[in-house]
């Protein structure tokens, strides 16, 4: 497929869920410049805001541009105007004073599918329609190739953009295990959810589903055994008690009460 046909034939697609990556069709047009690459990043996480040349510099040259930095902006942006150009259509980088817009829709831009579904996810999760659920959130989490602009480092905005990512993919593997569990997948999510609580020790949904799942599997000596694991690590780490939704699922797995350990997990997941 040549270049001219692939870009007249497909819209260009913006990827950040992992590391950067700009495709039109099969062709791939990531700029291998590293400050090329990171001006079109810092531009990608705001698209359709307007981003000050004096905050572009200040990213690109961590806190420390040199003299000649807005020359060399200009010509960053008018480099990358020619890779996104487009037969047909303006550039999608336009000048607003006082710097710079990524104009692009929405559907264009991986994190912003990844949210409108996870916002679907939840909203079929809260009407009880558990496998509508499950497809929208897993369809999320498949836009993740790893890391937010995995490799890129020295940017506050970056870094600022990637945590906050990072907690919105974290939720929506909750609520999608959660949309599991409402399914009777239990057998299916325990082994994830192991790895889960080791990846993240201080995250208590994880262990709050595990016990659930361990305990609807007919094994609540295990379910019990990760309470007493979780507590631990808490309070050794933060001085303090778990929260109510884990404490309420170790009372509900003392009391046998299937209801109440149902009841804690459709509250604790409805945020």
């Amino acid at each position: 497929m040549s270049l001219s046909y692939a870009r007249t034939s497909h819209p260009l697609r913006y990827e950040v869920l992992g590391r950067l990556r700009v495709t039109c069709g099969d062709v791939d047009l990531t700029p291998a410049p590293p400050k090329i690459g990171k001006l079109l990043a810092l531009l990608t996480i705001r698209a359709g805001e307007t981003v000050p040349g004096d905050k572009l510099m200040a990213e690109l040259w961590e806190q420390h541009p040199p003299r000649c930095a807005a020359a060399s902006l200009r010509v960053y942006v008018s480099q990358l105007r020619k890779l996104l150009a487009t037969p047909g259509r303006a550039s999608p980088i336009v000048t607003v004073s006082p710097g710079y817009i990524l104009d692009i829709s929405q559907n264009q831009l991986d994190v912003r599918i990844f949210e409108r579904l996870y916002e679907s996810g939840r909203a079929r999760y809260l009407a009880a329609d558990y496998p509508a659920a499950s497809e929208c959130l897993r369809n999320a989490l498949a836009l993740w190739r790893g890391p937010v602009l995995d490799g890129m480092s020295g940017s506050s905005e970056i870094s600022s953009f990637a945590a906050v990512a990072d907690e919105k993919r974290l939720n929506c593997i909750e609520l999608n295990i959660e949309s599991a569990l409402a399914l009777g997948r239990h057998h299916a999510v325990i082994e994830e959810l192991k790895g889960l609580v080791v990846q993240h020790p201080l995250r208590e949904p994880f262990y709050r589903q595990l016990m659930a799942a361990l305990y609807r599997v007919g094994r609540q000596g295990d379910a019990l055994g990760v309470y007493r694991s979780a507590r631990q690590v808490i309070r050794e780490e933060l001085g303090v008690e778990p929260g109510p939704p884990l404490r309420l699922t170790q009372e509900a797995i003392l009391r046998a009460d299937p209801a109440r350990l149902e009841a804690v997990g459709v509250t604790a997941s409805a945020r």
